[in-house]
């Protein structure tokens, strides 16, 4: 219990700290709350992927081979910078227009895509696992464990939906939607950007 315990903690220090993901679940949130949470389906689908990858022992693989581990980090910084740069050209229209671009589809394979090619996601599902799975460890408890995880994603991803679309916050976000466009275009860029520099 207590393995679990730490598990869910340092897993939600994570995800407060703001990244790609929740740039994007920000931006569809200021949209509706439909297509932020398709947006965060495609979230939990890939962080769903990387715990299985972890669990079946390839994620470690890719991370201990240096090439492949920088295609995977090369692809992730090209899609954030992608997106990035997606979101900057639709930056002014208006909410309708956006509406009009904007589906549940491309929203949740935004999220799945975003989620899935952040190597820094593979590293944290990596390191997760090693420090609480080990080759003891019973089917039973890693199934435990990842069953916590992927809730604990869920319950937290859909309260910042439920907060940001509270009517005041939402009618601002909406009204505001160029500047919300611009500020997650532009820092999805910067990331990307860095993400392909950092060696």
């Amino acid at each position: 219990m207590d393995a679990l315990l730490a598990l869910l903690t340092i897993n939600l220090l994570g995800m407060l700290t703001p990244g790609p993901d929740m740039l994007l679940v920000l931006r569809y949130s200021a949209q509706s709350k439909q297509l932020a949470r398709r947006c965060v389906a495609g979230i939990l689908l890939g962080f769903t992927t990387h715990i299985l990858l972890a669990l079946a022992g390839i994620s470690l693989l890719v991370t201990q081979v240096p090439w492949l581990f920088q295609v995977v980090r090369f692809g992730g910084a090209g899609y954030l910078c992608f997106i990035g740069l997606k979101i900057l050209q639709h930056r002014k229209l208006t909410p309708a227009q956006q509406e009009a671009v904007q589906h549940s589809q491309q929203a949740l394979r935004s999220g799945l895509s975003c989620n899935l090619l952040n190597p820094k996601v593979l590293v944290f599902a990596v390191s997760i696992f090693s420090q609480f799975i080990t080759a003891d460890t019973s089917a039973t408890s890693k199934l435990l464990m990842s069953s916590a995880l992927l809730v604990q994603c869920a319950v937290v991803w859909l309260l910042l939906i439920e907060i940001l679309g509270a009517q005041r916050i939402q009618s601002r976000l909406f009204n505001n939607m160029p500047k919300v466009n611009t500020l997650s275009g532009s820092m999805l860029l910067g990331m990307g950007t860095l993400l392909g520099l950092h060696s």
